[in-house]
C-alpha cells in the first residue's frame, strides 16, 4: 500500500500552482461582462436533480422562453412526468407555477434518436429559435454497459451539438454539464494539478460514466470550431438545496450517495477522505451566472464549493457512524466479509476504493489536486458566495439516506 507525503505533494505542485495563478491573471483584470440575454433556450435533463434547478433558475428571467425535452410517449405524457418532478422538488404550488408558466414548452423527445424524437417541423423550429442549449441530461448510474453510457452521454451530446450548429449564421451557444471526475484516477507516480485549463486524460477511464463524460467533453471542445460559444461546466457532489428541499429522487443511482449509504450501513467512514459538497440550487445558479456572462466564451468551469469538507464530517452527522483511521476502516471491511446484511455495502466500498485491485486510494488521491480558483474568482465577481453547510441540513440529508439505504438490499 503506497502513501504520499502531503509536504512532498505541496513542493511538487508548487510550479504548477504558480503557472495556474499566472494564467488566471487576465481574468482578474477584467470586470464582469455584460449579460447574455438568452431569449429562448433548450434544456435537457429537466427531470433530473440539477436539471430541475437549472430550469427554475432559467425561468426566473421573465423575458425568457424555455423549451425542455422530456422522455414521454407524447407531449402530454412528457408534461405530466416533468410536473411530477417539479412538485417533488419545489412543492405543489411552486411546481405547478413552473409547469403552467406560458413561457415553458414541454416537448416529448428521445436523445437516443438521431431526430431527438421530434417531428421535422418541431426540430427545425427549435434550431431556428434557440439561442442556447443547456445539456443537463446524463446517465449517472456508474454501472451498466458502456454502450448505454455512450448512447446517453456521448452520442446524445453530439446530436445536440448538431442542433445548436444547424443555424450556421447564428449558431446557438452550448453549455454541457459535466463532472469533476473527468480528471480520472490520480497518477501512481508523480503529482498532478487538474485545473479548468486541463482536458481529461487520454487514457480510457475504467469507470464507464466518467469515460463517457470525458468523451462528451472532447465533442464539445471540437464543436468550438463551429459554435461561437461552447462551454463545459464540471460540477462537484450535489447535496440538498441551500434553500431547503428533498433528497434527489433517484438517489440510489447516484454513485456518491450510494457510497455514503454504504458508510452508513457499515457504521464507519475514513477520517481523511475529502469531498466538495455543493448545494444543488447554488450550482444551478452558478452555472446560469457563468453562462450568461458575455465576457466568457468557450470556457471550462469547475463549479464546486470553495471549501473542501471531509466525508467523515458529512456522514457522522448520524450518531451511529464513527470516523476512524484508514487501517481501522480496512479492519471493519474484513469483519464485514462474514456479515451478509452488509454485503452490498461492502461490495460498493471495495469497488469504489479500488481495493479489488489492491490500490491504496489514500496514497494515490494525495497525488492529484483539483482546483477551482479561477471559477471561484469569477463567481465571486458575479455575486455568488458558497455558504457553510448547515448542521441541520447535514443531519436531515444523512438520516434520509440512512432510511433509504435501510429499505434497499443494494444501492
Amino acid at each position: 500500500m503506497t502513501t504520499a507525503n502531503p509536504q512532498a505533494n505541496t513542493r511538487a505542485l508548487a510550479p504548477a500552482y504558480r503557472s495556474y495563478e499566472a494564467r488566471n491573471q487576465s481574468y482578474r483584470e477584467t470586470a464582469a461582462g455584460k449579460r447574455r440575454d438568452y431569449g429562448h433556450v433548450l434544456v435537457t435533463g429537466a427531470t433530473g436533480y440539477l436539471g430541475s434547478y437549472v430550469l427554475r433558475e432559467l425561468m426566473a428571467n421573465r423575458d425568457r422562453e424555455v423549451s425542455v425535452l422530456v422522455r414521454g410517449s407524447d407531449d402530454r405524457a412528457a408534461r405530466a412526468r416533468l410536473g411530477e418532478i417539479l412538485r417533488h422538488y419545489f412543492g405543489d404550488s411552486q411546481g405547478a407555477a413552473l409547469l403552467n408558466n406560458p413561457r415553458l414548452t414541454v416537448l416529448a423527445g428521445d436523445l437516443r434518436r438521431d431526430d431527438l424524437g421530434l417531428e421535422a417541423r418541431a426540430r427545425e423550429r427549435l434550431a431556428d429559435s434557440i439561442q442556447a442549449v443547456f445539456h443537463c441530461a446524463a446517465n449517472v448510474k456508474h454501472f451498466g454497459h458502456y454502450w448505454e453510457f455512450h448512447a446517453d452521454n456521448v452520442a446524445a451530446t453530439g446530436r445536440l451539438l448538431e442542433l445548436a450548429a444547424r443555424r450556421a449564421a447564428r449558431p446557438a451557444d452550448f453549455h454541457l454539464v459535466s463532472t469533476l471526475s473527468v480528471c480520472g484516477r490520480a497518477p501512481e507516480d508523480g503529482f498532478r494539478l487538474f485545473t479548468e485549463y486541463d482536458a481529461p486524460p487520454e487514457a480510457a477511464d475504467e469507470n464507464y460514466y466518467t469515460r463517457s463524460k470525458q468523451d462528451a467533453e472532447r465533442l464539445v471542445v471540437s464543436a468550438r470550431q463551429n459554435l461561437a460559444n461552447a462551454c463545459i461546466h464540471r460540477v462537484g457532489n450535489l447535496v440538498f438545496a441551500a434553500g431547503g428541499g428533498p433528497l434527489q429522487s433517484n438517489i440510489r443511482e447516484n454513485a456518491f450517495f450510494r457510497q455514503i449509504a454504504a458508510f452508513l450501513r457499515l457504521g464507519v467512514v475514513p477520517d481523511d477522505s475529502h469531498v466538495w459538497l455543493c448545494h444543488v440550487d447554488l450550482v444551478a445558479r452558478a452555472l446560469v451566472l457563468l453562462a450568461e456572462d458575455a465576457g466568457l466564451a468557450n470556457e471550462t468551469h469547475h463549479v464546486k464549493n470553495a471549501r473542501r469538507d471531509t466525508v467523515a464530517g458529512f456522514v457522522t452527522a448520524v450518531d451511529s457512524v464513527r470516523a476512524c483511521e484508514f487501517g481501522a476502516f480496512l479492519e471493519r471491511l474484513e469483519d464485514a466479509v462474514d456479515q451478509p446484511e452488509v454485503d452490498a455495502a461492502l461490495s460498493e466500498t471495495l469497488e469504489n476504493f479500488g481495493l479489488y485491485r489492491g490500490v491504496s486510494p489514500q496514497g494515490r488521491a494525495r497525488r492529484q489536486e483539483i482546483v477551482s480558483g479561477r471559477t471561484q474568482m469569477l463567481l465571486a465577481r458575479l455575486g455568488l458566495v458558497w455558504p457553510p453547510i448547515p448542521a441541520a441540513g447535514l443531519f436531515s440529508q444523512t438520516t434520509g439516506l440512512k432510511s433509504t439505504a435501510a429499505g434497499a438490499s443494494a444501492y
